[in-house]
């Protein structure tokens, strides 16, 4: 049986679904989930915005079956993005692969968590950054 840590504390993986579509992502959540979020956002909102405390969703969700393995909540893509997806990961995440990783035909799709939601407190001038950022790429 795993330690008891915050993480396995968590609502469960099978208390939050994530889904990928053309329209953007869902997020599927049972009521216990719900709360349990809520307290995460407001234990992030009470730390200093310079520190960058943050809310990986799909992270703190997941949990841990008999055998001490991970369990993610469940993730779709729909409309054809699943393929888009991977082959984006695989190529932003090959260098961090080890050489026995390669050896073993593990791509980094396989070696890293799955896509989450992450949920970051920072300061305005932090969101006028990224704002700027989003809008070079939009017009790009």
């Amino acid at each position: 049986m795993p330690k008891q840590t915050e993480r396995t504390k968590s609502a469960g993986p099978r208390s939050l679904a994530l889904r990928l579509d053309v329209m953007g992502i869902t997020a599927y959540m049972t009521k216990n989930a719900i709360i349990e979020l809520a307290a995460e956002l407001l234990r992030i909102s009470d730390a200093d915005p310079n520190k960058f405390h943050d809310v990986h969703v799909a992270m703190h969700f997941g949990g841990w079956s008999a055998d001490d393995e991970y369990v993610a909540p469940s993730f779709g893509h729909h409309d054809g993005l699943g393929p888009v997806i991977t082959d984006l990961r695989n190529k932003l995440l090959k260098d961090g692969l080890t050489e026995r990783d390669i050896e073993q035909g593990i791509s980094p799709d396989m070696a890293y968590r799955p896509f989450d939601i992450t949920i970051m407190h920072v300061t305005p001038e932090v969101i006028e950054k990224v704002v700027a950022e989003n809008e070079r790429f939009e017009t790009s």
